[in-house]
């Protein structure tokens, strides 16, 4: 453990509002506490992969890549959409994987912030938008030929919503490759309201071929309790 995040402590989830981790004797943040944690660098890194083993970032930038190759997609020919890019780690390991270029979207600037200095070099373009207020973010990536979508965990919860994922898939071309993760608790299909739903709905409508669809880790909590996603991967109709 780095000496500098020696006196990080993760806390139990109270059971009103969730998990938090102690910076210090004096300063105690919700897990969720974006724009503090972001502030300092590559605590986000050592506190949500490192110490929470999450995996959400590997398997989304995975699966991704196994659509690009399923659809004969050259990696390096692509422009891909990092939804909530965060920190930029997703769009770091889909580069690696050849990626030519990534273009990140998150609503915090203070992500924008932290991967311009973590992680320079890494997107094309990183824009400050939300998809549930599509209009200003199409204008934004008008300049982009967008030819895949990748995301980490940005869709569910107090995150984004199916509408912000339908927006999203709006910006692809047909037979685009599409890869994201979301709790398992949101794709419930008798939701209405859930991804599940949303999901068979952009099948019906012939907007999405699902190719993939599987259960995995995506972290743990503060006290050990393991919490299961679930990754999507399909091609856009």
């Amino acid at each position: 453990m780095s000496d500098e995040f020696a006196g990080v402590r993760l806390l139990g989830p109270p059971e009103t509002d969730g998990e938090y981790i102690a910076l210090s004797e004096h300063e105690l943040v919700h897990l969720h506490e974006y724009t503090r944690i972001y502030a300092v660098p590559g605590l986000y890194e050592h506190v949500v992969q490192d110490r929470l083993q999450c995996t959400s970032p590997q398997v989304a930038a995975a699966g991704f890549l196994r659509a690009a190759a399923r659809l004969g997609a050259e990696p390096d020919s692509l422009t891909v959409l990092d939804v909530g890019a965060g920190t930029g780690s997703v769009g770091e390991l889909v580069r690696r994987g050849g990626v030519a270029r990534v273009v990140g979207v998150d609503s915090l600037p203070a992500a924008r912030a932290a991967s311009l200095r973590d992680r320079p070099g890494v997107y094309a373009d990183y824009v400050v938008g939300d998809f549930l207020r599509p209009d200003t973010l199409r204008e934004a990536l008008r300049p982009y030929a967008l030819g895949g979508l990748v995301s980490a965990g940005a869709f569910g919860g107090t995150h984004a919503t199916p509408q912000a994922l339908d927006n999203a898939l709006a910006l692809l071309p047909s037979g685009a490759p599409v890869a994201f993760t979301t709790h398992e608790q949101w794709m419930d299909a008798t939701d209405p309201d859930g991804f599940g739903a949303a999901i068979e709905r952009l099948v019906a409508d012939g907007r999405l071929t699902v190719l993939e669809r599987t259960r995995f880790q995506h972290r743990v909590t503060t006290t050990g309790e393991p919490i299961f996603y679930q990754l999507l991967v399909g091609e856009t109709g």
